[in-house]
């Protein structure tokens, strides 16, 4: 009996492809992961073996050439994106790319238009679309709670970038952008999710931390480890986005997420701290009294545990149709998902907007 299960190639052999993709996929009844590439070929293969993965690389473009798989995910350093990617779309394969999904806007416009011309299923996993906090949200927005919208503020906090450790996310030529591509691409997503489309966009960021050195010894470009945007939404309605890397937070994952929104109708919040507490609160307009929690519906959990965040992140991407596993059930049907490359182009126009601003001071741009 042949099988037609959809083969997926990985590129990149990270902690993250390890906790994350490999998992989901494993239990999809409709994929089948055939191949891992790895810089090094001696972590690529343990880590196959752990998974029972037929083939190991490490030229993803000769993983792509191969023949061996249908669909690719980027998940490697981000200078790779948009030579992989566009390598995979060339070669009429489905693509699920990391964000940021290139290192400026011309390369993921580029990779966007590619993949509406050959018609194939992409995605950008910006993961926290996906969580049970922010669902309902959207839900609750959508259903008008807050009425006309007037403003938002998001917090993004966490504390890789206090050890000073040389990574390639603090290195310009290889990441393009720092915290403001890494967390702050997440929240601008979430941002025009929530509350439609950005027309203006202002930065101030910095690097707050030493740099480490790197490797090779050789000078390099550090990026900013803190941010704070300010947005315009077609609306009318502004925002401030305030992502940081150099946050103490002594949570079980070293972050926090914090939203307050609000509204002609009424007032919206949302904290997530990494370790118990992952709610919604909501008063209307009008009512006096404490912010009421408004209980995440049953359907919005589907299943997941509630105990801890972690958990919760863990079974939401490992267990339910999302992210990963919504990209292959919709690869399978032959129809598009969301946020898709297009979805990744349009973030990655904001996120060079907010460099830029922050080059100059501050100034809102359009955009």
């Amino acid at each position: 009996m042949t099988d037609s299960r959809l083969r997926v190639g990985i590129v990149g052999t990270s902690w993250w492809t390890d906790s994350m993709f490999l998992p989901a996929l494993a239990s999809h009844r409709d994929a089948r992961v055939v191949a891992l590439c790895g810089r090094r070929a001696g972590p690529a293969r343990d880590l196959a073996s752990r998974w029972d993965v037929e083939h190991v690389f490490t030229d993803p473009h000769e993983m792509i050439r191969s023949g061996q798989v249908d669909a690719v995910i980027v998940a490697s350093a981000n200078d790779s994106h948009h030579p992989v990617t566009m390598d995979a779309l060339d070669h009429h394969l489905h693509v699920l790319c990391e964000k940021p999904i290139g290192l400026d806007a011309a390369q993921a416009d580029e990779m966007a238009a590619r993949a509406d011309e050959v018609g194939v299923t992409t995605m950008v996993p910006f993961t926290y679309h996906y969580m049970p906090t922010n669902r309902w949200l959207k839900r609750l927005v959508d259903d008008g709670y807050l009425g006309r919208h007037f403003h938002v503020n998001m917090r993004y906090t966490s504390g890789y970038a206090r050890d000073g450790r040389y990574t390639w996310r603090h290195d310009r030529e290889l990441a393009g952008s720092g915290v403001i591509g890494d967390l702050g691409s997440h929240w601008l997503h979430l941002a025009r999710w929530l509350f439609g489309e950005i027309e203006a966009i202002g930065a101030l960021a910095a690097r707050l931390t030493p740099p480490g050195a790197r490797p090779d010894g050789a000078p390099y470009e550090a990026t900013e480890d803190s941010a704070a945007m300010t947005v315009r939404f077609t609306s009318g309605a502004y925002g401030v986005l305030h992502v940081s890397a150099v946050c103490w937070e002594g949570t079980e994952l070293g972050q926090m997420h914090h939203l307050v929104a609000h509204g002609e109708d009424g007032t919206l919040e949302s904290t997530v701290d990494w370790s118990t507490r992952q709610e919604v609160r909501g008063v209307k307009a009008g009512v006096t009294g404490p912010v009421d929690v408004l209980p995440i519906p049953d359907d919005i959990w589907a299943g997941v545990r509630r105990e801890s965040v972690h958990d919760t992140y863990r079974d939401v991407f490992r267990t339910t149709e999302s992210m990963a596993r919504a990209w292959v059930s919709a690869a399978v049907a032959g129809r598009p998902v969301q946020p898709d490359l297009a979805e990744g182009a349009r973030i990655q126009t904001l996120v060079d907007a907010a460099v830029a601003s922050s080059a100059a001071g501050g100034a809102l741009i359009d955009v």
